[in-house]
């Protein structure tokens, strides 16, 4: 059997459908079903049910997918391993990260542990959440850092980072020093927002949601695409904010004030992203050494 098929059994079996299998493959239905059913009679069993709400495994067919899954594990540990192994080059790893890892956490998480990556050559590219995990499908690059409840059954999503956003004013605003506001305040004052896609975003969407308010209901002023445009902005006056407690640097806290608002709750997990069976041993040590620092990464920013 060729790797093809083994792939094949691996997706059919992860998204229980012959036509959304042969779509992800870029196949036709027949040609997925012909290596089906190769791997059926090679077996001499039964692999999948069809049912009209789609396939799903048998008792053998279960068996076959752990063997599978270890089976491209290997065989994709093993082309890594060779590749790094004959390129004399020092290995790249594309990393991506969305705006706010990328400005406030990255940078101190780079500097700790390059230390046990000396031969390895970094490309870090920034944008938002959406964009990130879209960058990791498309295989432009490796591992990504995001900030919003982003998944899909070809990509690993690991949380290593709690974040809770939270309503910021300017110096000189009438809420500055408060402790909380009610939400019907927090609805009416002008708000600056991050664009779509921004995992800032989506924490406020989600968490307006869980209380029955659209996010079109807060009065929002502007939509901007950066933190730090989102606070020069604040300080001259345009409105308030959410933002991760993460981007008040050290020194802001006579320039702006957090505060909570009154039965709104927002929590977000940072992530790391990445495509299992394409990862290299120089990625692996990587998402080890996010990984293996909890919270630890808030100091990181200083």
């Amino acid at each position: 059997m060729n790797e093809q098929v083994w792939t094949t059994f691996k997706i059919v079996a992860e998204i229980g459908s012959i036509s959304q299998a042969a779509r992800t493959l870029n196949l036709s239905q027949s040609a997925v079903s012909q290596q089906i059913q190769m791997l059926e009679q090679a077996y001499a069993t039964t692999l999948f049910v069809r049912t009209s709400q789609g396939v799903h495994l048998t008792e053998t067919g279960e068996v076959l997918y752990r063997y599978v899954t270890s089976l491209l594990r290997l065989i994709h540990e093993s082309q890594g391993a060779i590749k790094e192994l004959s390129d004399s080059r020092p290995q790249t790893l594309a990393i991506g990260a969305s705006l706010t890892i990328a400005e406030y956490l990255l940078p101190g998480i780079l500097a700790e542990y390059a230390k046990n990556l000396m031969n390895a050559q970094w490309t870090v590219s920034m944008a938002n959440s959406r964009m990130i995990f879209e960058q990791v499908l498309s295989h432009t690059i490796d591992i990504g850092l995001i900030e919003a409840p982003l998944s899909d059954p070809h990509v690993v999503v690991r949380p290593f980072f709690d974040d809770h956003p939270t309503l910021v004013v300017p110096r000189g605003h009438r809420w500055f020093g408060q402790d909380e506001v009610s939400l019907d305040e927090f609805l009416q004052e002008p708000f600056i927002l991050r664009e779509p896609g921004s995992g800032t975003r989506m924490a406020l969407e989600e968490g307006l949601d869980h209380l029955g308010i659209d996010v079109k209901q807060l009065n929002v002023r502007l939509v901007l695409g950066t933190t730090h445009a989102i606070k020069q902005m604040m300080l001259k006056g345009f409105g308030v904010s959410v933002l991760s407690p993460l981007t008040l640097n050290e020194g802001e806290e006579q320039l702006f004030h957090c505060l909570r608002v009154k039965g709104l709750n927002l929590y977000r997990n940072f992530s790391v992203v990445y495509q299992r069976d394409l990862m290299t041993r120089t990625g692996e040590r990587f998402i080890h050494a996010v990984m293996t620092v909890p919270n630890g990464f808030a100091n990181a920013k200083h």
